[in-house]
């Protein structure tokens, strides 16, 4: 698909909506031998896999691969509305100021929340108690996979993990999970998503595997 007009390449180093994949290692620096061939920018989205959520600040860090631009948003305000794209290299000399504007860009109130943010991050070692219990919660979810049949698949890093379904999970997340008080999304239609807070410890883990095991049963 590349041609003398492609200038990027844009993806997700670890889909998310698409089903909780993470990019294989040979293929995401295949993809960066390629841009810096033809002279592209590879753009990764972190939006949803980034900020500790794989257990490395970026998702990218795993693989040895860094990006010319990447994305962030969601986590990186805690629940404030908050998006931020970071560049390196020759993306990052692209624009000077006043070149790209935006109405709310830089908004004291959101820049604000980022940074305190980022500070909690550190002062309470958040990455790497994604590692801890991101473990924990893979351990969990390999013991429902042999226990369920009805489980075809296992797949994800740190606290961003799916487990695959042979029939659709809809009724499973909308309907009985909620009866148990259990809230958890899906990723596509047979994929149950596991995207909990980063600050969960393995006491929660073991309640919801308790009301999921309920369920599936």
């Amino acid at each position: 698909l590349i041609h003398e007009n492609t200038c990027a390449v844009i993806m997700e180093t670890v889909q998310g909506e698409g089903g909780i994949y993470p990019a294989e290692e040979g293929f995401l620096k295949g993809v960066r031998a390629l841009c810096d061939e033809h002279d592209m920018l590879l753009i990764l989205d972190e939006i949803q896999c980034g900020m500790g959520r794989t257990g490395s600040m970026f998702a990218w860090q795993q693989y040895g691969v860094k990006p010319d631009v990447m994305t962030v948003a969601k986590a990186l305000g805690n629940g404030v509305p908050v998006g931020a794209f970071l560049a390196s290299g020759k993306a990052a000399s692209a624009m000077v100021p006043g070149d790209h504007g935006t109405t709310y860009g830089g908004n004291p109130l959101v820049t604000a929340a980022a940074c305190a943010v980022l500070s909690i991050f550190e002062e309470r070692g958040i990455v790497e108690h994604v590692n801890l219990v991101g473990g924990y919660l893979w351990e969990k979810l390999e013991e429902l996979a042999a226990q369920f049949d009805c489980i075809t698949g296992h797949r994800g890093r740190g606290l961003m993990q799916g487990l695959e379904f042979q029939m659709p999970v809809g009724p499973i997340v909308q309907k009985a999970l909620l009866e148990e008080k259990l809230v958890l999304i899906s990723a596509g239609s047979n994929i149950i998503r596991f995207v909990p807070p980063l600050i969960i410890e393995r006491e929660h883990v073991d309640e919801m595997v308790r009301r999921l095991t309920a369920v599936l049963e």
